[in-house]
């Protein structure tokens, strides 16, 4: 009878812990890892590469995710004021980790008649740290 009860209330319990490690890392937000591919964003590269100007004030970088969660996006946005906790600036073949929050749209336009604008949207990096 004791082993029982004793039994019920770790279940209980290891229910309980759980319950709590999952939302705190739920709270915790979006997170990324990866390594960097390239030092501008895939998109804004092909569309500069077009003939395209897209003004930004930040950078932008692609990377190849290296244990991310599932469907977690390959290029994203760093705004000037957002500095790399490891003190380096993002270079290709660079480990990154860190954590983003919503999209940011930049505008990429063709400096020619038609003046054709496409919107790029990237995930904006809130937190961020790089291999040396």
């Amino acid at each position: 009878m004791k082993k029982s009860i004793f039994y019920i209330l770790l279940i209980a319990f290891l229910v309980f812990v759980y319950a709590n490690t999952t939302s705190a890392f739920s709270s915790f937000g979006r997170v990324f890892g990866g390594r960097i591919i390239s030092p501008k964003a895939l998109q804004i590269t092909g569309l500069e590469a077009s003939g395209f100007i897209c003004p930004m004030f930040g950078t932008s970088i692609s990377i190849f995710p290296i244990g991310s969660p599932a469907g977690t996006p390959l290029s994203y946005f760093i705004p000037p004021y957002i500095t790399s906790k490891t003190r380096t600036i993002p270079r290709s073949g660079q480990l990154i980790i860190g954590k983003y929050s919503s999209p940011m749209v930049i505008t990429c336009t063709s400096p020619y008649p038609p003046f054709i604008t496409i919107p790029v949207t990237l995930n904006t990096i809130i937190l961020f740290g790089t291999s040396k």
